[in-house]
């Protein structure tokens, strides 16, 4: 296993090994600040709208790398290794931080936009995870896998099932706003993909998965 997740992890553009890296190296350092009583990383990078309309603009990247809690960081990270492995390689590096940046953005508009006077911290990586599904299901949604316990599905009905089972763990622990506007992440990056393949290539979704495939067989 160690092996496994270190060839992973190595095998990946430096912009999605330092995207790794960034959360789940975040709750440790969390919670040393936390029980040392040195710093605070969540009062520092939290989301909180009223301080981001008083200049504090970091808060809407920096919420992404920080967890909501230990369930939180354990299933978000498990997410977060599996979509890098497959997709990592897909973008250079950074191609693949402006990805995530654009999912991470995308999911803390709404609540800064809609909830201005907020004052309570949002964390977690769920605009993220929501794009990166999207680019899965963009690149492979033709390809099929075997989940344990369900048995052989296409990636397009895998990502809409992780989907729904984020978007329920969002709703029961966050409510439906906090839900909506992580969607938004899934929905940026879907546009993005879309506008990037159509307007600025010049080319069909279908045509650059082909070439996608072609460099794989070479």
């Amino acid at each position: 296993m160690k092996n496994l997740l270190g060839n992973i992890f190595w095998s990946q553009t430096l912009g999605a090994r330092l995207v790794l890296l960034a959360y789940v190296l975040g709750f440790p350092l969390a919670l040393a600040g936390h029980y040392t009583h040195t710093f605070d990383l969540y009062g520092w990078l939290g989301l909180v709208p009223a301080l981001v309309w008083k200049g504090q603009v970091w808060r809407v990247v920096s919420y992404a790398f920080l967890p909501g809690g230990w369930i939180d960081w354990v299933v978000s990270t498990f997410w977060l290794v599996t979509l890098i492995s497959v997709l990592g390689r897909n973008w250079t590096s950074r191609g693949f931080w402006g990805y995530c940046l654009l999912g991470t953005i995308a999911g803390a508009l709404p609540v800064v936009l809609l909830k201005p006077g907020m004052e309570s911290g949002v964390a977690g990586n769920a605009g993220m995870i929501f794009a990166l599904l999207a680019a899965w299901d963009w690149f492979y949604h033709h390809e099929r896998l075997i989940l344990l316990g369900i048995g052989e599905i296409s990636v397009r009905q895998a990502a809409i099932l992780i989907a729904v089972i984020n978007s329920l763990i969002l709703f029961f622990c966050d409510g439906w706003f906090l839900m909506l506007a992580m969607w938004c992440g899934g929905v940026a990056g879907w546009l993005w993909l879309t506008a990037r393949a159509k307007l600025f290539m010049g080319k069909t979704a279908q045509q650059i998965r082909s070439e996608r495939v072609a460099r794989l067989e070479l």
